[in-house]
Formats: C-alpha cells, sequence, structure tokens
C-alpha cells in the first residue's frame, strides 16, 4: 500500500505543477493602416454621438522623459486601438513639460532648437517639441475629448497628480 500511496502523492503534485503551466503563442499583430482610415471622420462620429459605438479606440500613453525644478518633461504618444482586432497604431507624439505650479519656470530657458513649439494646451500644459513628421498633430488630436480625457488620466498615473478631466 505504500507504493501506491507514492504514486498518488506524486500524481498530484506533478498535476499540481502542470496545471498552472500554460504555452501560449500569440502572433504579433500587424499595426493599422492608417491610409485607409479617416481619423477625423472617427473622432468627429466619436464627438457628436451620446454614446459612441465606434469600432476604435483611443489611448495615450506617457513617460517620464526629465524631471527639472517646478515640473516634469514627459514624452505623450497617442495610439489608435481597433476593437475587434487589438491592432494598435501610433497617431503622434509629442515632448510636454507639466508644471508643478503656477509660474513655476519658463521653458524658453531650457528647451532649445528649431523644434520648439510653444503651444499651451487647455489644462496649461506646455507642447515643448515639434515633431513635424507625423501624419497627425498633437495638438488637433488632443482637442478631442476622448483623447485629452485619456491624456490627463495618463498623466495623473505617470506623475501622481489629481488633475480633473
Amino acid at each position: 500500500m505504500k507504493p501506491l500511496k507514492k504514486v498518488a502523492a506524486l500524481a498530484v503534485v506533478l498535476i499540481g505543477i502542470l496545471s498552472f503551466n500554460t504555452i501560449e503563442n500569440s502572433p504579433v499583430k500587424p499595426a493599422l493602416d492608417l491610409n485607409e482610415l479617416d481619423i477625423a471622420k472617427i473622432l468627429e462620429k466619436q464627438q457628436s454621438e451620446c454614446r459612441p459605438d465606434c469600432d476604435f479606440m483611443f489611448n495615450v500613453e506617457t513617460q517620464l522623459i526629465k524631471k527639472i525644478r517646478g515640473g516634469n518633461n514627459i514624452n505623450a504618444k497617442v495610439y489608435i486601438t481597433e476593437k475587434s482586432t487589438g491592432r494598435t497604431s501610433l497617431l503622434s507624439q509629442e515632448n510636454i513639460q507639466i508644471k508643478k505650479y503656477k509660474d513655476a519656470i519658463a521653458i524658453e530657458g531650457l528647451v532649445s532648437g528649431d523644434n520648439f513649439k510653444n503651444t499651451i494646451l487647455e489644462n496649461g500644459d506646455k507642447v515643448i517639441s515639434n515633431s513635424g513628421d507625423q501624419q497627425y498633430a498633437f495638438d488637433e488630436l488632443i482637442k478631442n475629448e476622448a483623447i485629452y480625457n485619456s491624456y490627463i488620466n495618463a498623466t495623473n498615473e505617470l506623475l501622481r497628480l489629481k488633475r480633473s478631466i
């Protein structure tokens, strides 16, 4: 009877170990073809409807570039995702300066080069670089309510802020 207990215990251990191992082959999803999509029409449709039942979702991802006295420089990327397939493409990206308090710093002295752009967003954040090689302008995309809300949520999460939408 003792060998039977050993075999049963070994079987239970093996089943327990192997039941938590999964092998998944998730192929890399191809990016969306932005030439086939009319982003302006998609954004207009989302703004005009009370309950958007659109096939696409817009989200913003942020990354901290540099902490400076009185503020932070971040990189914000706007993505479009097709809900049915999960395919994603980058629409635009910009470097943005977020002040910790009003009149904290003057960015003109901290940013050099020809790509300096003095665009102020609705909440007071400043776009400090202009990526001219992109198909869509960040300034125009951020005017959309869904993208702006996603931007505020992403910066709040990154910098542990409590800014309201």
